[in-house]
């Protein structure tokens, strides 16, 4: 992926370049920022991506790229509100739905562009949407754009792919310590030191959410490692998840970090937590 232009920070860079894997991004992606400006942007970079006609994509000199920049691509569509309306509706969804399945007028691709998604689209409409977003026609993307993706249906949110672009937050020294005990768990081959070091949660003085958010981090950076990306966090910890682990197992374990604290929203049981993400992190290791 070309990012000149972009001044996106390295773990946006490594992100998008592991999701696009074999060259195709996923068909339904969530951008979640408390600016929507940088949501905005990387919108827009990935809907030049999906209809650039340059070899490096996206190159960013292409008509399709000029075009996608200027808001002005036959291709890609910004959602707007109807006349008189104040969120998304039902028929917009329709028109979405038959629009979907004609062919692009100028590029490979067609993008759909939903802004403030988690303030528009009522559950209603979210319902509707849903078949189109978990079986879209080919070389079709949706992309939404929020504050809180924790405000979209769970039924949404398990047929997206969520960026978070939240930058770097601050631990303090219990946090990291909690954190990193968990880390060296995972990478024990027995479950019993991971399940200890996981009952740190269960902790009545602790903050699981600061401390999952912790390993998260020191996973991020792992990848990052492993991409030849810079370290943002715990340096050590990252350079042991990156020496024991490969890239597909640590994305893996980015995702269960961001279910366990989707979970911690919904106030599950933390014990019960704990002892499911004992059984995840261990089906992730021992994964060939």
């Amino acid at each position: 992926m070309n990012f000149n232009g972009f001044d996106f920070d390295d773990n946006t860079k490594m992100l998008l370049s592991e999701l696009d894997g074999g060259g195709r991004l996923p068909h339904a992606l969530i951008i979640e920022s408390p600016d929507p400006q940088k949501a905005a942007k990387l919108a827009e970079y990935i809907s030049m991506y999906a209809v650039c006609s340059g070899d490096d994509r996206p190159c960013g000199t292409c008509k399709n790229c000029i075009n996608a920049q200027k808001r002005a691509h036959p291709d890609i569509t910004y959602l707007e509100l109807l006349p008189k309306k104040t969120v998304y509706t039902i028929e917009q969804m329709r028109e979405i739905t038959k629009d979907a399945y004609i062919k692009p007028n100028e590029a490979r691709a067609k993008v759909y562009i939903f802004e403030r998604a988690d303030e528009l689209f009522q559950t209603v409409t979210q319902n509707s949407f849903l078949k189109l977003s978990e079986e879209p026609p080919q070389d079709v993307f949706f992309i939404l754009l929020c504050k809180n993706a924790q405000r979209m249906l769970n039924t949404i949110l398990s047929r997206f792919t969520v960026i978070s672009l939240r930058g770097e937050e601050q631990f303090d020294e219990t946090e990291l310590e909690a954190a990193r005990k968990i880390a060296q768990g995972i990478l024990e081959n027995r479950e019993y030191p991971l399940l200890l070091a996981l009952n740190a949660l269960t902790d009545e003085e602790a903050a699981p959410r600061q401390i999952i958010s912790a390993l998260k981090l020191s996973l991020r950076d792992a990848l990052a490692l492993l991409s030849g990306g810079d370290v943002i966090g715990d340096g050590e910890t990252a350079k042991q998840l990156a020496s024991r682990l490969t890239r597909k197992k640590i994305m893996a374990m980015i995702e269960l970090c961001g279910s366990s604290l989707n979970k911690l929203k919904q106030n599950v049981n933390i014990n019960l937590l704990t002892t499911w993400m004992c059984g995840e992190f261990r089906r992730i290791t021992w994964q060939r």
